[in-house]
């Protein structure tokens, strides 16, 4: 079962890293380097995923890219589509309005990933583009997402990604105890808050958006921000704005008092 086990995780692996290679793909030894694996077990993993067409060779001798079976799987799981429709209208007036970009971020697993992004700004390079994924707690959308989330349920995402927020590309040193206490602030505030952690000078907010039926996923629309911008005065402003914007799509969801999350509590309580 061992074995087993570290095939499946080394596949999965092999996977999320063709997506971030984007079409010309990666060659083998650039996939076992990347992971830390020996070239052999990585070709094992990569003929089985060719054989059922998760993987496709590319034009390049080689080398290896997403194959056409992981988009008809996403046509078919149709969850986030009604998300998207549901937020995509308020992303794209909280654009027009701001010129920042937006981002709705969902949690999958460990990680946060991009599920839509409305942006004014084509010909700018993002951090992140939709299918980007960054760990849990890394950047203001993913503490948003933490902040509904319980105790219990905080604390093993910090456990499981401590090691990750050490290795994550940042300006300012990041740890375990620094995320705990943003998805805090996060809780306190109704929104999450980053000053500029992982881009040289920008910073971000996140607001959290608790799904509206228990079968609805929790979202968190967020966007980057210029650092110098960043005062309470104006991040309590932008806020307020993005809230305006995003109008009846972040209508608290019709829950219990028993069953709220904080950060549901809190958009409920607000007073500001």
């Amino acid at each position: 079962m061992a074995n087993a086990s570290s095939n499946a995780v080394r596949a999965l692996d092999i996977l999320l890293m063709l997506g971030e290679a984007g079409v010309e793909g990666a060659s083998l030894a650039e996939i076992a380097t990347g992971m830390g694996q020996a070239k052999p077990a990585v070709h094992r993993s990569l003929a089985s995923l060719l054989q059922r067409g998760f993987v496709e060779p590319t034009g390049k001798h080689g080398h290896y890219r997403l194959g056409p079976t992981i988009p008809m799987l996403a046509r078919r799981q149709e969850r986030l589509e009604p998300l998207i429709l549901k937020f995509r209208p308020g992303m794209a007036e909280f654009a027009r309005r701001t010129g920042h970009s937006v981002y709705m971020m969902v949690q999958a697993g460990v990680d946060a990933v991009c599920a839509e992004l409305v942006t004014r700004s084509p010909q700018r390079q993002f951090s992140m583009g939709v299918g980007g994924r960054v760990p849990m707690g890394v950047a203001a959308g993913s503490v948003a997402l933490m902040s509904m989330m319980s105790e219990a349920e905080c604390a093993q995402l910090l456990d499981a990604n401590a090691a990750r927020y050490l290795s994550h590309p940042s300006v300012q040193h990041v740890d375990r105890s620094i995320v705990e206490a943003q998805v805090r602030d996060a809780r306190r505030r109704g929104y999450a808050v980053n000053m500029a952690y992982y881009l040289p000078g920008e910073g971000g907010l996140g607001l959290p958006v608790p799904g509206s039926s228990l079968y609805e996923t929790n979202v968190a629309i967020s966007f980057t921000a210029p650092l110098e911008m960043m005062t309470e005065t104006w991040i309590g402003q932008v806020i307020e704005e993005l809230r305006d914007c995003m109008g009846t799509a972040i209508a608290p969801p019709a829950f219990s008092d028993s069953s709220a999350s904080p950060a549901t509590e809190s958009a409920m309580n607000r007073t500001d």
